[in-house]
């Protein structure tokens, strides 16, 4: 599928997508376009979904739009093609959540829960008390 790649016109969706908050810049203003290509290559059904909602986009039209127009046309797309808008969605949102400065402003850690989180009660032999009586079922070799 041939896609009308603009890198400043998926900028400017991600911006409408997943807009700045506060301090926290937009995913477009994050730079995060190229992340989003760069993802979407790596899979013909992500390649297909990004190419299918910018194709829908029109360049000069949807920058020359003020933020209720963008909205508007964002919703078009969504509504002509609920699945290929899903899955650009899907690789948006995942890029967006794996920043650091994302994390940073909805407080998560962003660690690996061990060793530090989600402890586990001390180990209890007796749970395997019953299994320590039994007799072997099988053969040493």
């Amino acid at each position: 599928m041939t896609t009308n790649l603009d890198t400043n016109l998926l900028s400017a969706a991600l911006d409408r997508v997943l807009p700045p908050v506060d301090d926290l810049a937009g995913a477009g203003a994050m730079g995060l376009a190229e992340v989003v290509v760069e993802r979407s290559r790596a899979d013909d059904r992500f390649w297909d979904a990004l190419s299918t909602v910018m194709n829908a986009l029109s360049v000069g039209e949807f920058l020359s739009e003020d933020g209720d127009g963008q909205d508007g046309a964002i919703r078009a797309v969504e509504s002509s093609d609920p699945n290929a808008f899903t899955l650009w969605l899907d690789v948006v949102y995942s890029i967006y959540y794996m920043q650091p400065e994302v994390h940073k402003r909805l407080g998560w850690h962003g660690r690996a829960p061990q060793p530090e989180g989600n402890s586990m009660p001390p180990w209890d032999e007796s749970i395997l008390s019953n299994i320590r009586k039994r007799e072997p079922f099988w053969r040493k070799v």
